[in-house]
This record gives C-alpha cells, structure tokens and sequence, in this order.
C-alpha cells in the first residue's frame, strides 16, 4: 500500500500550527454503490424495495469485511446532493488516530482481497473524514480500525 500517502498523526499540528482532524482510510460506500454490491452477491434480487435490498447489501457486508478482512464500515461526512452517488460510509482499514492505527497502512495484508470482495479496485480506496459521532462509538468500542 506504499502508493497511498499517510497523513499526519491526529490532533499532531500542521505546518499552519492547527491541529490534524481524524481520517480513515479505505473504500467509500454510496448508496447507489450498494444496489450494484447486492447485485453482485445475489442479495435479495426478487426484492422492489430499494431500502431493504440497501440494507441486505449493508449488513452482509459490514460483517464480512469485520470477520474476514479485519476492516469496519465508518459513516463519512459528505454532503448528500440527493443522487445516492456520494459517499455514506467508508470500509474503513485504518486511520491516523496513533501510530499503531496508522501503522495499518504497512502491515494490512487484504486490501486486494477486500477490493475483490466489494468488486472495486485497490486503487479506489482513499482517506476519509469519518462522522464524528460514529467514530467515537468505534473508538469507545474498542475498534482496532479506528
């Protein structure tokens, strides 16, 4: 994963002495995105309701990359524009909170695998700045993610 940039150490100062803000790392997720994810693994295909078949596609793949990828989904912060196409979360591998958070970005062995698996490529992947709230709750969780 050497192609990808790290970022400063959260709460570490900038060249402009304000602090760094919390990032994660990995695959943005939009709503759309999730229809053409249940698509590819046969989820609920018969079904019309676009919610449910969101939600199916959401929570078969927020356990899979948990177990099977050590990676967690983290709600992101961007403006909705209405179209679906926006990010709403983040298959998050790591984050710049301390350094064994960041440290991830070497020793994460996946990260083509979970490409394959959420049928993107690795080079999709990219930093994030998560919701605050749930980043929080990751992090009073105990998320070796974030």
């Amino acid at each position: 994963m050497a192609q990808f940039r790290l970022p400063r150490l959260y709460k570490a100062k900038n060249p402009l002495g304000r602090p760094t803000r919390l990032i994660v790392f990995g695959f943005p997720i939009s709503k759309n995105y999730l229809l053409q994810f249940a698509d590819a693994h046969g989820l609920l295909l018969d079904d019309q309701d676009l919610r449910q078949r969101r939600l199916a596609a959401y929570i078969h793949m927020g356990l899979v990359v948990k177990k099977r990828f050590d990676a967690q989904l983290v709600d992101v912060c961007d403006d909705d524009d209405g179209t679906g196409d926006n990010a709403s979360f983040t298959v998050a591998i790591a984050s710049n909170r301390t350094h064994k958070h960041l440290s991830r970005m070497r020793t994460y062995r996946h990260l083509e695998e979970l490409a394959d698996f959420l049928w993107l490529i690795p080079q999709a992947a990219e930093w994030a700045y998560p919701d605050q709230a749930d980043a929080m709750e990751l992090i009073r969780a105990g998320s070796r993610v974030i």
